[in-house]
């Protein structure tokens, strides 16, 4: 390793060792050595850890520096939520146990340096259960974990640039858990796959989708997928705005066009079947349905529960000629 990268994980373990307050901290490098930053990260259980996204872009390695002074490489990227800006890491089991789960996220949290409130929960589109955060006024823009009144972690603070301003979100803990260990990459390997200036469009258009500006949220998507047409999850999220802005064939092309790009995608064969079978189109919604039985049983459910009702409906609804007859 170059000398910058011992000098700097030098300075943070004096001050471990001095009795100033430590954090756990994010290092990373590139493939010279250089140091490239330093970001927040929270460690879980069985040497897992949480991170922003933003921080591995452009790193050929990283390392946990824990609130002890122990310092643990990152041997894989476990989970990737680019939607939430955070990636999960693997460090190895050595690693010490970070914070205790809150079971809900409370109305007052805490980040490093700030406090806020959680102003309101909205589920927002297909990304899920948002908090809108009102940290008063402009506050370090970082992306970090979010702590309850107990000091137990609650979730993460996202960061996006809307109408030219940062606006702060809270995303709950129970989304991480979801996607956790599902897949194993490098950290070089991943920034072989991932390019930062294809996703400053995305980044924008999720902070739109999260403050229900589907105007705005239409013109990012737009833009992500002009710029990275492979992004099945940019597709997504652009069925969902171009539906809200009452663009129906348009919702339910870039459906089909996001299972097309990956037919492995649960929530996008979910929404697809949905906005098929609402269109008149259940054989349609059925194949979806078939599909999403060998992929998710959750989501699965989910859209059997409307395919089930709208059998029904059509069932019972009374045919006219025979009301006439009767009467």
């Amino acid at each position: 390793m170059k000398r910058s990268h011992w000098l700097n994980i030098g300075a943070l373990l004096f001050g471990v060792v001095a009795g100033l307050k430590a954090e756990t901290v994010l290092l990373t490098h590139d493939a010279t050595g250089n140091f490239l930053k330093q970001a927040p990260v929270v460690l879980r259980k069985g040497g897992f850890a949480l991170v922003s996204r933003d921080a591995l872009f452009g790193a050929a390695t990283a390392h946990v520096l824990d609130d002890t002074g122990g310092l643990h490489p990152v041997l894989w990227i476990t989970a990737d939520d680019a939607d939430a800006g955070v990636a999960e890491v693997f460090v190895g089991a050595q690693a010490p146990k970070g914070p205790d789960a809150a079971t809900t996220m409370s109305r007052h949290v805490r980040m490093r340096h700030h406090e806020a409130n959680i102003e309101n929960t909205k589920e927002a589109g297909g990304f899920g259960f948002v908090s809108r955060l009102d940290c008063g006024g402009p506050k370090d823009p970082d992306s970090e974990p979010l702590y309850d009144e107990h000091g137990l972690l609650a979730g993460w603070h996202a960061t996006r640039v809307v109408d030219g301003r940062n606006t702060a979100f809270a995303v709950p803990l129970s989304r991480f858990d979801a996607i956790s260990q599902t897949s194993r990459m490098s950290v070089a390997e991943w920034n072989r796959s991932h390019d930062a200036s294809k996703e400053e469009a995305y980044q924008r258009a999720m902070g739109y989708l999260w403050m229900e500006d589907f105007d705005g949220a239409l013109f990012y998507f737009q833009k992500a997928v002009d710029q990275d047409p492979q992004n099945a999850r940019g597709w997504y999220h652009l069925a969902f705005a171009q539906g809200k802005n009452g663009h129906g064939k348009a919702k339910l092309a870039c459906y089909k066009k996001a299972v097309e790009l990956d037919p492995q995608f649960p929530p996008a064969h979910y929404y697809l079947g949905f906005s098929l079978l609402i269109g008149g189109d259940r054989d349609g919604a059925l194949a979806e349905y078939r599909k999403l039985k060998d992929l998710d049983e959750g989501w699965a459910s989910r859209l059997k529960l409307f395919l089930d009702a709208a059998h029904v409906d059509v069932m019972e609804k009374p045919d006219p000629k025979a009301a006439k007859r009767i009467a």
